[in-house]
């Protein structure tokens, strides 16, 4: 199977789907501004996450003056995009904690941050909206829809036996990336490297995904595993970084408000906590299957 792959025809192909998602997607952000939908964020964020990841995986085939140009552009619209989806994951915590509220003032006090939250999302959506409607294709990725054609016979040859001899340490490099972390999965508190860890995930599990056409089947279950580290980081992330949101609410002079905030960075603490041992049983299962030293033979 992987003789039968042409690096060049897969990357095109891969790219072309890519950013034919994200331009879709884009559409459905521009058009929530009107509905308050907030899953196209999420889908878009998800989507130029997937572009820019490819563009790198595929790197050794791609114009090696266009390709950090193209990234450096996605990851500034997906950085706008993250700040609005973070919102709306703290506003949904949020919401969730006050239907089981029963003191009145912790029920007023917690609304009183999600309308907070409510309004910062609302200008985070406007500034999305006016990156988008100024977003156009040719202007901020130049040369992505067409590159391919504009390669002549020999640089096709040679770009097709630089890809075929990096594909392999390609994975191998993000996945030793990952590795680098694993002395922090038994450290909770290293809030930063456990962050770092979970983007480490993503990237092979993206990596691993492009891919696949070339691997088959054979690698589902790293990528199932990346996922769920990443998922699992991801929720762990979330709560910490809500935990910085709600201390900055605290008021010196409502005593009130603050038992309200005090009250909610305990609860989420303690899912925080859970989501954290969950996780190490996972990572420990992993462990003992030797599943990375399989990834490593298998590819």
């Amino acid at each position: 199977m992987r003789n039968k792959i042409e690096p060049l025809k897969l990357s095109r192909k891969t790219i072309s789907n890519y950013l034919e998602h994200f331009l879709k997607e884009r559409e459905g952000v521009l058009s929530s501004i009107r509905t308050n939908d907030i899953e196209p964020v999420h889908r878009m964020r998800v989507a130029s996450r997937r572009l820019r990841a490819a563009i790198k995986v595929f790197k050794p085939v791609l114009p090696t003056n266009r390709c950090d140009i193209w990234r450096n552009k996605i990851r500034k619209l997906g950085r706008a995009l993250g700040r609005a989806r973070q919102l709306d994951i703290q506003i949904k915590f949020i919401e969730a904690t006050k239907g089981k509220l029963r003191n009145n003032s912790n029920i007023v006090n917690t609304e009183k941050v999600i309308n907070f939250l409510k309004k910062k999302r609302k200008r985070e959506q406007k500034k999305i909206y006016r990156k988008l409607i100024d977003f156009h294709i040719k202007e901020e990725l130049p040369g992505l829809k067409d590159w391919l054609q504009a390669l002549s016979p020999g640089s096709r040859k040679c770009a097709m036996d630089s890809y075929v001899t990096k594909k392999k340490a390609t994975i191998l490099k993000r996945l030793d990336k990952l590795l680098e972390f694993a002395p922090y999965v038994y450290k909770p508190k290293n809030i930063k490297k456990l962050h770092r860890m979970r983007i480490a995930a993503k990237n092979l599990r993206y990596t691993l995904e492009i891919l696949r056409p070339w691997y088959g089947g054979k690698i589902d279950k790293y990528i199932r595993a990346s996922r769920n580290i990443q998922d699992s980081l991801g929720e762990i992330h979330e709560f910490d970084v809500l935990k910085q949101t709600l201390v900055g609410f605290l008021n010196k002079k409502d005593k009130a408000f603050n038992k309200t905030i005090t009250r909610l960075k305990q609860k989420y603490a303690i899912l925080r906590k859970t989501s954290y041992h969950q996780f190490v049983r996972f990572w420990d299962d992993l462990q003992g299957k030797r599943l990375w030293k399989t990834l490593r033979q298998t590819v």
